[in-house]
């Protein structure tokens, strides 16, 4: 069969040396464990050793890429890189073949279907709606209370993103069980990823649980979408465009499941990870949280609405830094689709790439102090924008996340509800460390809320 496409034989043979095998390699499971107890330790130290380096994930060796230009040359080419590698197996496992994980071959129809929700015009009611929930979920915190952050962001968002996604029908026992559920997973797709399945096949608590989230999960959304069905009423929301889709077969149950983990995943994990940590550096700086409750209270009363985010500028710039500082996820992995080269190496067809927001966002050439949060670096135009591909929380190209523009208005308006009703305060001096999961999650976020009145 022939190729539009240069063959493999037809390109100019490299004959630079390969990339260098990273040092701290272990017998069997490669650079797994350090990948899992210090990843940002173990990323940020990569450049230093060029541009392309040599990984091994258990049994197999990957190519990771330090330089931002290429990670926007991988990005951007979504058929020669495509959705693959150890990473989106261990997804595939849990989402399915839904918009985030499934292959350059399915994902133009996919994004087409989706699209609607989440077109310009329906942003504002998705956003007020996000907004309204999250108010609601902050008033009931207590004076003085201490909370966990982390999980307390999670539930704020898991009800946001439930409010879109299920029309706000799914009573709070369900939602709780759900995110339950969602923590076990994406705590055990990285371990699963990483390490080999000698190890992930042992029958220890961690990967039960892991499992078992997996089924209850399915199952529960199996009568989500049944009951959805039952219901004549049109709501307008997300499940309803999935039920309903026009062109073409109408959508399994197992489809609509897809896309809705995919969803709830991606909403809940990345904006509920996100404001904790801006809240983690507010509680550290109250004169920026002052700033920050400044703008908020110059708001209208009531909870904050999208025609209020022109206005809360320092407050964008926030939530832009702590996308920056701690991205969703460490890394992301792609398959080579044909031989080709990267940085003039070769690469053969059914190789893996890992690419890292983390590591990208963290590079000094880029961001200067890159490991200081810092939301000035964002308010001025004389520091101009950093490189393309230095910057990559949501992706980019093609593959893009569907849902940017949404989650980083919801998290601005979320912290502006937060800080408008509450001043932040450490409830501790230990300090605050990452779980071990795909997800950059705080572990050990304890703050103390006070009313902001007065303060």
């Amino acid at each position: 069969m022939s190729h539009t496409r240069t063959s493999a034989a037809a390109q100019p043979r490299s004959t630079r040396p390969a990339p260098p095998l990273l040092p701290g390699a272990l017998p069997l499971v490669g650079h797994g464990l350090r990948l899992l107890n210090d990843p940002a330790g173990f990323l940020t130290r990569a450049p230093a050793h060029g541009p392309l380096a040599r990984i091994r994930l258990g049994p197999l060796t990957a190519t990771l890429v330090s330089d931002p230009g290429l990670t926007r040359h991988v990005l951007l080419d979504d058929a020669l890189f495509d959705k693959g590698g150890p990473l989106y197996d261990r997804i595939r496992d849990v989402m399915g073949n839904g918009l985030l994980s499934c292959p350059h071959a399915d994902h133009r129809k996919q994004r087409r279907l989706l699209q609607p929700v989440f077109q310009k015009d329906s942003l504002p009611a998705h956003l007020d709606l996000m907004a309204r929930e999250i108010t609601d979920g902050v008033a009931r915190w207590q004076d003085h209370q201490i909370v966990d952050m982390a999980t307390e962001a999670q539930a704020l968002t898991a009800r946001a993103v439930v409010a879109t996604l299920f029309d706000g029908t799914l009573a709070p026992a369900t939602v709780a069980t759900m995110v339950e559920d969602m923590a076990a997973i994406t705590a055990g797709i990285y371990t699963h990823a990483l390490l080999p399945a000698v190890y992930t096949r042992l029958p220890l608590p961690a990967h039960r649980r892991y499992t078992h989230a997996q089924r209850r999960l399915r199952a529960t959304l199996g009568r989500i979408i049944t009951e959805h069905r039952s219901h004549a009423t049109d709501h307008g929301g997300f499940l309803t465009l999935l039920t309903e889709a026009g062109e073409g077969p109408a959508l399994s149950d197992r489809d609509i499941s897809d896309q809705v983990i995919t969803f709830f995943i991606a909403g809940m994990e990345t904006t509920g990870n996100a404001l904790a940590w801006a809240a983690h550096h507010l509680a550290q700086d109250p004169a920026l949280q002052h700033r920050v409750r400044a703008e908020a209270a110059a708001l209208p009363a009531g909870p904050p609405t999208h025609t209020a985010l022109p206005s809360l500028r320092l407050t964008g710039h926030v939530v832009t830094e702590a996308l920056r500082h701690y991205p969703p996820v460490w890394l992301l992995t792609r398959a080579v689709t044909r031989d080709t080269e990267l940085g003039g190496h070769p690469l053969r067809a059914g190789d893996t790439v890992v690419i890292s927001a983390y590591l990208v966002q963290h590079l000094a050439s880029a961001h200067p102090r890159p490991h200081a949060f810092d939301p000035r670096r964002w308010c001025s135009s004389d520091t101009g924008q950093p490189p393309s591909g230095s910057f990559i929380p949501f992706g980019m190209g093609a593959r893009k996340c569907i849902g940017d523009t949404l989650g980083v208005g919801e998290l601005t308006l979320a912290l502006a509800a937060l800080t408008r009703r509450w001043h932040l305060e450490p409830a501790s001096t230990a300090r605050v460390r990452y779980e071990k999961d795909i997800v950059i999650r705080p572990r050990g976020l304890h703050l103390r809320v006070r009313s902001a009145r007065g303060v």
